[in-house]
């Protein structure tokens, strides 16, 4: 699997897109800085809420993916390539399908605790926000950051479904964009949609299943 991958990351230059990332990081943690100047944040809590929902950014970068890892060779009908080696489609498939997760997965991490760690570098010399972060805080942030990036990992998944439906790099983009917005609705304050854990969990769990059919029907799936 391992081998799999290389080779697809071999294929694919992905260096702008781990560009676009890193710039979409610094981005977000300007923001995050300005949006007190207007309206300053009244607690950490605050900072970690609107950190996640931040990073939910990175779907849209998991549908490009999608789109240059599978849909597109689809569409192109270059994946016939890949299928004429002594291996099953099936592995083919899950190799891309890993590196997606584990791009969304490492790129949700790095996105929200260098946020996270920005902002609260930046609020010892600006106090914004008038609260000590205590080892507790920063305890149970960890485990929501990991929690979270893990559920948007699987997320990520979801346009896979609209993109193989007609093989359209658009549908998968596009339904990224609404995926992130919809789960970004009341985004600026304590609560959005991903903040009530079941709902990114049910649509994580979607994610799972979706990539499950995928990959158990590719070897009826049409080129």
């Amino acid at each position: 699997m391992l081998n799999l991958m290389k080779l697809e990351l071999k294929k694919q230059k992905l260096k702008g897109i781990i560009l676009g990332g890193f710039i979409a990081i610094i981005v977000f943690m300007g923001s995050l800085i300005g949006v007190n100047y207007d309206e300053p944040l009244r607690s950490y809590k605050e900072a970690y809420v609107l950190t996640n929902s931040a990073s939910f950014i990175f779907i849209i970068f998991a549908s490009v993916l999608l789109s240059k890892f599978i849909i597109d060779e689809y569409k192109n009908k270059t994946v016939t390539v890949l299928f004429m080696y002594p291996l099953s489609r099936k592995k083919f498939l899950q190799a891309k399908m890993l590196i997606v997760l584990l791009f969304t997965f490492v790129f949700g991490i790095l996105s929200r605790v260098l946020i996270f760690t920005g902002f609260h570098i930046f609020n010892r010399f600006a106090l914004f926000v008038n609260e000590d972060l205590t080892n507790g805080m920063m305890v149970d942030y960890g485990v929501g950051f990991l929690v979270s990036a893990a559920m948007t990992s699987c997320i990520s998944l979801v346009p896979l479904y609209f993109g193989m439906r007609n093989y359209s790099v658009s549908a998968t983009i596009v339904s990224g964009i609404i995926l992130m917005a919809v789960l970004n609705i009341g985004s600026g304050t304590e609560f959005t949609l991903n903040s009530i854990i079941y709902i990114p969990a049910t649509v994580a769990l979607a994610g799972v299943l979706i990539a499950y059919l995928t990959i158990r029907n590719v070897e009826r799936t049409d080129i």
